[in-house]
C-alpha cells in the first residue's frame, strides 16, 4: 500500500501567451486552440462530429464527457450551441458536460486565454467566475440546465473516479505524441466503461495507437476531413447496442426536513423541474433557526477521497449562498500545540490556493470562508415550494418513497440508525467585533451583539435535549474571554441539536421500511458542518435518485452510503 500524500493542488500548466491567437503550453510544447480559428474547430471537430446539435434534440438528459478541459473551450462551445437550439429540445431538458483535467488553469490565465472569443463572453465569465482553480478532485457548477463537473486530477484515477454513461466523448488532450499518456489503451478502456450504448466520440487525432485503441474497446472508427491545417479528424461510435426499456414514472418525493440539508435536496429536485413535497416538524428544531452560520473549509494534510470532499463542498456552498452572505473573512485563533504545528504544514501545501490562508503567530486568517444568513440561505433554497407542517410519529405515515433530511427526528423515526447527538447552546453577548472569530468554538458579530457558540455535550438525556442552561451560557462566555474578546452579559439564544456518524463523517443511505417496503433516503450526520457540506451532498442525493453524473467520486460515495456501526 502506498505512503500517504500531502493534499495539494494539481499543477497549473506552464503558459506561454506570445503566440499569436492561442496560448501554448511549455511541458507539453503544444497549444490549446488551432491558429485557424479555435471555436471553429471546436464546432467543426467534437460537436459535428458527435452528431450535435441534433443528437440531443430528443433527449430529457444529455451526457458529454471530455478528456481535456483546457480553457473550457469545448465546454463554452457546446453550451453555446445548448442554448442555440432551445426551440428545437424537449421542454425541461438538461446538459450534463463532465470534464478530465490534469492542468487546470488558474482564474487569471482562464479569463485571458477566452478573451480571444468575445461571442462566448456571456458563458465565459460565470466560468471564470465560478472557476474553482487547480484544486484536485470533483467540482460541479449549474448553469441553468446546463450542469459542469470538472474532475480535476491526473487522466487515469480521475476516470476510476466516475460512474456515468456519457452520450458522448470528446478526446481533446495534448496530441498523442507529446502526451501519450492521454491516449493509452487502458485509458480508451475507461472511456468504454463510461460509455453508453451508441455513444458518439470525436478528436482531432488520427494517430495508430488512437484507433487500434478505440477499436479494441468496441468503437467503430472513421477518418473524416480535417479541420484547417489538419487533413483528417476522427469520429466513433461504441458498438453496444441499447436494450429497450421501459422508462420508471417519476414519482414525486416526500422529503422530511426543511433544515439546510432538506433544503438543499429540495433545491437540486427544482432545478430538475421536480417540486417535492416537504414536510416540517416543528417538534426539531433545525440549526437554520441559528441566524447566521460559518461556511469554512475543513483541511486534512492528506490527500484522501475525504479530504478532497471537504474542499470541493466548501467551494460549491461558497457559490450555493453567493446571495446570503452576511460577512466574507473568518480569523481562527490557536488553541492549541498541535494547531500551531498543523496550520503551517496546511499553509505551505496551500490546497485551496495561497489566498486561503494567511498565518502569523497566534492565528490564521480566511478571507474567502463566510459568515451568511441562515434564514435567507434556506429560504432561497425552498423558494416556491409548499410545506406543510405537522408532526410525524411514523415514516409508514408517508405514502410513497421517503427522503429523510429531519437532523434530530432520525432518532424517533428510524431509531435503529447508530448516529450519535449532541446539543449546541448558543448565547447572546454584549460586545463588538470586527470580524467573526473561531476558537473551538465561535463569536460573529451580528446585530451590535455576538452570537456565541456553541456547547458540544453528548446527550445523556434526551427528555431534556432542548433545556436551556445557565451554566452553557457562563461556558460560551468563558471561552471568549480567554481569547480576549471583550464580551459580557450571555444570555441563552437557543438550542439545536447535531448529528454525527462515529466516523464523522455524514451519511446518504438507502435504506427499504422493514414494514412497508418503502424506499427511505437519508441525508443525515452532517455534524457542525451542515452548511458546508449539504448544498454538494443535496446535489450528490438527487443526482443518484435520477440516475445522473454524481458530483461524488466513487470512493466518496461509498464512504458515505457506508453503514453506521
Amino acid at each position: 500500500m502506498p505512503p500517504p500524500q500531502p493534499l495539494t493542488r494539481t499543477p497549473a500548466p506552464k503558459l506561454d501567451f506570445s503566440r499569436p491567437g492561442t496560448p501554448a503550453v511549455t511541458d507539453f510544447d503544444d497549444i490549446y486552440f488551432s491558429t485557424d480559428g479555435g471555436l471553429e474547430e471546436t464546432r467543426a471537430v467534437f460537436l459535428q462530429g458527435c452528431g450535435l446539435p441534433d443528437g440531443w434534440q430528443d433527449r430529457d438528459v444529455y451526457t458529454i464527457a471530455e478528456l481535456g478541459f483546457g480553457s473550457g473551450l469545448n465546454f463554452l462551445a457546446t453550451w453555446q450551441a445548448w442554448q442555440q437550439s432551445a426551440s428545437r429540445r424537449k421542454p425541461g431538458s438538461r446538459l450534463h458536460f463532465v470534464s478530465v483535467e490534469g492542468f487546470p488553469f488558474e482564474r487569471d490565465d482562464l479569463r485571458r486565454a477566452l478573451s480571444h472569443f468575445p461571442e462566448l463572453e456571456r458563458f465565459a465569465a460565470p466560468l471564470i467566475e465560478s472557476s474553482p482553480g487547480p484544486v484536485k478532485g470533483l467540482h460541479r457548477r449549474q448553469f441553468g440546465d446546463v450542469t459542469l463537473t470538472l474532475v480535476q486530477d491526473e487522466v487515469r484515477p480521475a476516470l476510476q473516479t466516475l460512474d456515468l454513461k456519457a452520450d458522448a466523448w470528446f478526446l481533446d488532450g495534448f496530441s498523442p505524441a507529446k502526451n501519450p499518456d492521454m491516449w493509452g489503451d487502458d485509458v480508451m478502456g475507461e472511456v468504454a466503461r463510461l460509455s453508453a450504448p451508441n455513444a458518439r466520440l470525436a478528436t482531432f487525432t488520427v494517430a495508430g495507437l488512437v484507433r487500434r485503441a478505440l477499436e479494441q474497446v468496441g468503437f467503430t472508427v472513421e477518418r473524416r476531413e480535417g479541420f484547417g491545417r489538419k487533413r483528417h479528424r476522427l469520429e466513433a461510435r461504441f458498438n453496444k447496442a441499447a436494450t429497450e426499456t421501459p422508462k420508471p414514472t417519476p414519482v414525486t418525493p416526500t422529503i422530511i426536513g426543511t433544515g439546510i440539508a432538506g433544503a438543499s435536496i429540495a433545491h437540486a429536485f427544482v432545478r430538475r423541474g421536480i417540486a417535492p413535497r416537504m414536510i416540517t416538524d416543528p417538534t426539531h428544531p433545525a440549526a437554520s433557526g441559528n441566524g447566521a452560520a460559518l461556511v469554512k473549509p475543513r483541511f486534512d494534510l492528506q490527500d484522501n477521497p475525504a479530504s478532497r470532499f471537504f474542499l470541493s463542498s466548501f467551494l460549491y456552498a461558497r457559490e450555493f449562498y453567493k446571495d446570503s452572505i452576511l460577512q466574507e473573512g473568518v480569523r481562527h485563533q490557536f488553541t492549541s500545540d498541535s494547531d500551531q504545528r498543523r496550520y503551517p504544514a496546511l499553509v505551505q501545501q496551500a490546497p485551496l490556493g495561497p489566498g486561503h490562508l494567511r498565518i502569523d503567530e497566534e492565528g490564521v486568517d480566511l478571507p474567502t470562508s463566510l459568515v451568511i444568513d441562515t434564514e435567507a440561505a434556506r429560504e432561497e433554497a425552498l423558494s416556491g415550494i409548499d410545506i406543510e407542517s405537522r408532526h410525524i410519529e411514523d415514516v409508514s405515515e408517508i405514502n410513497g418513497p421517503i427522503i429523510l433530511a429531519s437532523g434530530y427526528g432520525v432518532r424517533q423515526l428510524l431509531p435503529d440508525l447508530a448516529f450519535r447527538f449532541s446539543r449546541g447552546q448558543l448565547s447572546w453577548a454584549d460586545g463588538h467585533l470586527n470580524q467573526t472569530i473561531t476558537y473551538g468554538g465561535y463569536a460573529i458579530p451580528r446585530d451590535g451583539r455576538l452570537l456565541l457558540g456553541a456547547t458540544h455535550d453528548r446527550i445523556a438525556d434526551h427528555d431534556a435535549a432542548f433545556a436551556l442552561r445557565d451554566e452553557d451560557n457562563a461556558h460560551n462566555l468563558e471561552q471568549a474571554l480567554a481569547q480576549g474578546i471583550d464580551a459580557s452579559h450571555a444570555t441563552t439564544f437557543r438550542v439545536s441539536v447535531r448529528v454525527n456518524s462515529a466516523d464523522t463523517l455524514p451519511r446518504i443511505l438507502k435504506l427499504k421500511h422493514e414494514k412497508t417496503q418503502q424506499d427511505i433516503w437519508v441525508l443525515s450526520g452532517l455534524g457542525s458542518r451542515g452548511f458546508v457540506f449539504a448544498p454538494l451532498l443535496g446535489e450528490a442525493l438527487v443526482s443518484d435518485w435520477m440516475g445522473e453524473p454524481s458530483p461524488l467520486s466513487q470512493a466518496m460515495r461509498e464512504r458515505l452510503s457506508r453503514p453506521l456501526a
